[in-house]
């Protein structure tokens, strides 16, 4: 039987939101955090259990065609969460305490970076080959090793009420600023990969460099006066709103 994608979607959307809640709720009971419990149950619903046990029943629930529907709406969700953590975040606190943050991150950044890198020198001979350098190896290996869960973080702050607090806003600019550094250090690290060379990743690392100083100066003069303008009116116009969207 031929069930059409748009159910399906619409399926898959109420299994999901109703194990995660049931496995978050058993997991709050034994006082760990709801997101490790809907975590769990993604993995629940996965090829690594689900898709084990019954193979037949979830290529009929979740078929191929499915799941790009279903990672859009996730990212969307996703984006739509971190918008508005982004806004109960005390602004004022943020300002105060960015140097902090910023050492505190590339501290935090720096043990697991650096095991991360020796355990290369472990791991390259085993599970890599001559395609790969040893360089662009241990550079992935040590990003992946420091990037944060940021919304994983953003979740356990905000079930426990701290993301207005002085603690959890420190503690989500310190994971921000930590997966920033880390994402470029992953960005240098698949473009050694892809050149076998630092000189061959120098173009995505000066290209990087023109986008963060674009971010920096214009893009930053820009919503200073876009923020004076709302501060003045105490709105913004339809135009605006849909320009970011584009955006």
């Amino acid at each position: 039987m031929k069930i059409d994608t748009v159910v399906l979607v619409l399926i898959n959307i109420l299994i999901i939101i109703g194990l995660s809640r049931l496995v978050g709720l058993a997991f709050r009971r034994i006082r760990q955090p709801l997101v490790l419990g809907e975590i769990v149950a993604g993995i629940m619903l996965g090829p690594s259990l689900f898709g084990w046990l019954a193979p037949d029943a979830a290529a009929f629930l979740f078929p191929p065609e499915v799941i790009p529907y279903l990672g859009v709406l996730s990212q969307i969700g996703l984006i739509f969460f971190m918008f508005l953590i982004g806004l109960e975040l005390d602004q004022k606190y943020l300002k105060s305490q960015i140097d902090v943050a910023v050492l505190i991150s590339h501290v935090s950044i720096l043990v697991p970076f650096s095991l991360g890198t020796l355990l290369s020198l472990l791991l390259y001979p085993l599970v890599s080959n001559n395609g790969v350098s040893f360089t662009a190896f241990a550079l992935f290996l040590g990003s992946a090793m420091s990037i944060t869960a940021f919304p994983v973080l953003a979740r356990i702050i905000t079930e426990n009420n701290l993301q207005s607090t002085p603690l959890g806003t420190l503690a989500l600019t310190c994971a921000a600023v930590d997966d920033v550094t880390a994402w470029c250090l992953l960005a240098v690290a698949i473009a050694v990969t892809r050149t076998n060379s630092m000189i061959g990743a120098l173009p995505t690392i000066l290209t990087s460099a023109v986008f963060i100083t674009l971010m920096l100066t214009v893009m930053r003069v820009f919503l200073q006066r876009l923020a004076r303008y709302f501060d003045r009116t105490g709105h913004l116009n339809q135009f605006m709103l849909a320009g970011f969207t584009w955006a």
